[in-house]
């Protein structure tokens, strides 16, 4: 894996973000892509102040729009910054399929970038806090850098990547390895054959219906770059997500980590108040098993009545997990002379 940043990406925006006045957007630019490809960095402007920060990846079908987290982060002396992957919110791009991805490990650039800039903000540590799918492509990124890191020098042009902090990660599915293997013949049978297929929902999804406003929830949020019914399902996404899940537990993960979820799956449920009992979208159980056979330095954390999303969870919730967080932080610091 190269480190820094690809030669091939250029820095194109630097503006307000429409979060306000306090949010920094810095875009960046594939200049190789056959299609517009950009991804967006996005910083609390109290950033400078501190020599250490958070580096938020989001999931799925979604993008950076919690400006509470990042006033929550820098109460704990750490600086904060996002990401809006390629093809995510801020990152959407006419003429492009949103969420579209040849494989995970394209998002490597993102990340190689977000550092980066970074580094040369003058950050000299990161905790990486991942969410979902970005839990699955941050700890991916962290083993390739670990074994390019392994392989040569430390690298100068990026932070010291110190811990990870993991939002209901998307790091398996809850397949015995026997029905996997069968799932993923038949997925990678679907893209041979309908290699540009997409299952498109028309209905407003049940998770989605315990989060917006618009629904009765609690956040206002953009339809447009967060669609209540999602964006349309590939099997190509898919065969990217298991080869990158199953490429995972081959290696082994040295960095702190804290596993944050629910106390319980409610993804099978029909209506919102039984979703919003739990994880509306993932396996807990297997999720936890899944990490204790890859994290080598890991504290698991389970919240009562999360959603999928612990930052969106009712307040009670919510704190729970910004509690977990700012102990497990303090934990990672070294202690004073």
């Amino acid at each position: 894996m190269t480190v820094g940043v690809p030669s091939h990406w250029l820095s194109v925006s630097d503006n307000d973000d429409f979060l306000g006045s306090s949010f920094r957007s810095r875009g960046f630019q594939n200049t190789q892509a056959k299609h517009a490809t950009v991804c967006h960095l996005i910083n609390h402007k109290h950033s400078h102040e501190f020599s250490k920060a958070i580096l938020y990846l989001h999931g799925y079908t979604d993008y950076f729009f919690q400006s509470e987290l990042a006033e929550d982060i820098i109460k704990n002396d750490y600086a904060f910054y996002a990401l809006d992957l390629q093809g995510y919110g801020r990152s959407i791009r006419p003429f492009s399929t949103p969420n579209e991805c040849d494989s995970l490990d394209q998002y490597f650039d993102d990340l190689n970038i977000a550092l980066t800039t970074i580094k040369e903000d003058g950050i000299n540590e990161v905790v990486i806090l991942a969410h979902s799918t970005g839990g699955l492509i941050a700890s991916r990124f962290l083993q390739s850098l670990q074994q390019s890191l392994h392989n040569s020098a430390q690298s100068e042009t990026l932070p010291a990547v110190t811990g990870l902090i993991l939002n209901s990660p998307f790091i398996c599915l809850p397949f015995t390895p026997h029905k996997l293997k069968k799932m993923t013949r038949l997925v990678s049978t679907l893209v041979h054959l309908f290699p540009f297929y997409k299952k498109v929902s028309y209905k407003d999804k049940v998770y989605a219906k315990t989060l917006h406003k618009k629904f009765g929830g609690e956040w206002q949020y953009r339809l447009d770059f967060k669609p209540s019914n999602g964006f349309g399902l590939s099997f190509a996404w898919l065969k990217q997500v298991i080869k990158s899940q199953n490429t995972l537990v081959q290696q082994k993960l040295h960095i702190p980590t804290l596993l944050c979820c629910s106390e319980k799956s409610t993804y099978t449920a029909q209506n919102t108040h039984e979703v919003a009992q739990g994880d509306g979208a993932l396996d807990v159980e297997s999720m936890q098993q899944t990490a204790r056979s890859i994290y080598t330095h890991l504290e698991i954390q389970t919240i009562p009545q999360g959603f999928h999303d612990l930052y969106l969870s009712k307040a009670t919730a919510r704190q729970h997990y910004l509690s977990a967080i700012k102990h497990w932080l303090t934990e990672q610091k070294p202690p004073s002379n």
